[in-house]
C-alpha cells in the first residue's frame, strides 16, 4: 500500500481532502524496488508500506521526470480500478501542460528547486542555511533537499544569488489529539489494539460479575442454612419448654 504521501505534491494535491486522501484500498502486487539517493535531486512524494519509493519526481531543466514504481496494469495493482486513478492522471497531465506556479513558503524537509543553474555554469553552487556553515550542492542537482531548520537560506552560484523562506509546518503547532481514523490512515494499528482492549475490558468485566453472582449466591445459601439452624433451634426449645413445663399447682 502506498504510505508517507506528500500531499502538498501538485499531483497529490487535489486528494489532500480527508474525504479522498485514504489509499489503504489500493494494493500493490508488484512494483519495481528504486533507490531514490542514486539519483541525483530526486524527490519521493510516496512510499510502499515496505519503505521503498513508490512515485519519485526529479527536476530536470526546465521540467520534471515522474517515476512510479508501479503500473496501474491489473496484473501488478489496483490503481486503474480506483476512483483516485483519473484524478492522478489529470493531476500529472497540469503539471506538463503548464509551469506551476512556486509556492509563497516551504516547509521543513521540503525539497527546494533552485533557480540557479547548479553545476552546469561550471560554477560551484553553495547554500548558506539559518545556522552552521555553508553546503555545497552536488553538480546537476536541481533541488535542495537539506532544508533540516526553519529560517532564510541564501543560495549562490558566482555572482547570482537566491534567496527562500522555511518554516515550520503549522501541523505540529496543533496539540489536539488525533482521531482514531487519523491514526489509523497513518498506519498506526490503534484499531487492533483499541478493540483488543475493549474485549479484553469486557472480559474482565463479565468474570468480575460471574465472581459477584457466585459470592451472592453462596451468601444466600450460607443466609437459608442460617435461618433453617434458627427455625430448628427455635422448634427444640419450645418442644423441650413444654416436656419440662411443671404441673399446674406444683411448687418448684
Amino acid at each position: 500500500m502506498l504510505t508517507e504521501i506528500d500531499f502538498r505534491h501538485p499531483v497529490f494535491a487535489p486528494l489532500a481532502d480527508p474525504r479522498f486522501n485514504d489509499f489503504t484500498r489500493i494494493h500493490f502486487w508488484k512494483y519495481r524496488r528504486l533507490d531514490a539517493a542514486a539519483i541525483p535531486g530526486a524527490h519521493v512524494v510516496a512510499k510502499f508500506d515496505a519503505g521503498d519509493p513508490a512515485f519519485i519526481e526529479v527536476l530536470h531543466g526546465k521540467g520534471r521526470i515522474l517515476v512510479l514504481a508501479s503500473s496501474w496494469h491489473p496484473t501488478d495493482s489496483q490503481l486503474a480500478l480506483s476512483t483516485k486513478f483519473v484524478p492522478l492522471l489529470y493531476s500529472i497531465l497540469e503539471l506538463g501542460a503548464k509551469t506551476p506556479a512556486p509556492p509563497s513558503g516551504y516547509l521543513v524537509g521540503d525539497a527546494i528547486p533552485l533557480a540557479l543553474d547548479a553545476g552546469v555554469t561550471g560554477v560551484a553552487t553553495v547554500v548558506q542555511p539559518p545556522e552552521g556553515g555553508p553546503l555545497s550542492v552536488q553538480p546537476g542537482a536541481g533541488s535542495f533537499t537539506q532544508t533540516v531548520r526553519p529560517g532564510v537560506y541564501r543560495v549562490s552560484a558566482g555572482q547570482a544569488q537566491q534567496r527562500f523562506a522555511v518554516n515550520l509546518d503549522p501541523v505540529e503547532s496543533r496539540t489536539a489529539a488525533l482521531a482514531s481514523d487519523d491514526l489509523e490512515r497513518l498506519g498506526v494499528p490503534i484499531g487492533l489494539k483499541a478493540a483488543e482492549a475493549a474485549r479484553g475490558n469486557q472480559r474482565k468485566t463479565h468474570l468480575q460479575n460471574v465472581e459477584l453472582e457466585d459470592r451472592q449466591r453462596l451468601w444466600r445459601w450460607f443466609t437459608i442454612g442460617a435461618l433453617g439452624v434458627l427455625l430448628i433451634e427455635t422448634w427444640l426449645a419450645g418442644r423441650t419448654a413444654r416436656r419440662f413445663a411443671l404441673p399446674e399447682g406444683a411448687t418448684p
